[in-house]
């Protein structure tokens, strides 16, 4: 008998890990996970120029309200709130930059890597403009994957250049987010 509860006490202890980062993972999704899809499209667009101010905020209330839900759900520090808001709206825009600029025939990849963009990378701070050295690296990172850049057009490259920034934001983020 002792040897059978010490093996499940074993096998618990063993799987804990697990279950902590499902629960982690949870918390990193909720926000996402909850948006509805025409919304996530609708942050996605707006935080790539489209729309208007008042539509912008209106996107932002409602992205609010289901933080507050996912941080009451979740128990999430009240002082972590805002950078778990930061996050989310990070990370919905950059998934939806990520699709926009592949209908482009660009790669966000290529930016993760011409920056070191990802769990344990540089992931450099983009809040303020980019530096010209910056740009030249995913500019040299298009044409070394096979991209002819003068078929590029500005619209396509200020994609490009928001994504690279919303990536910025959801990776220096996440690091800030205690769980």
């Amino acid at each position: 008998m002792h040897k059978g509860l010490t093996a499940g006490v074993a096998l618990a202890l063993a799987m804990l890990p697990g279950v902590v980062r499902a629960q982690e993972g949870e918390k990193f999704d909720c926000v996402v996970t909850s948006v509805p899809g025409g919304t996530k499209d609708a942050i996605g667009a707006a935080m790539a120029g489209g729309g208007d101010e008042a539509s912008r905020e209106a996107l932002f209330k409602q992205l609010g309200a289901v933080t507050d839900d996912c941080v009451t759900r979740h128990g999430i520090a009240a002082e972590q709130k805002a950078v778990y808001f930061d996050y989310s709206l990070a990370r919905i825009s950059r998934e939806w930059l990520m699709g926009d600029i592949a209908k482009l025939g660009l790669a966000g990849v290529i930016v993760d890597k011409a920056l070191d963009f990802g769990p344990g990378g540089a992931n450099p701070d983009l809040s303020g403009d980019m530096t010209e050295d910056q740009i030249m690296k995913i500019v040299q990172a298009y044409i070394e994957s096979g991209v002819d850049i003068e078929k590029v057009d500005g619209t396509a490259w200020e994609k490009v250049g928001a994504y690279a920034a919303a990536t910025s934001i959801y990776w220096n983020k996440r690091k800030l987010l205690a769980f």
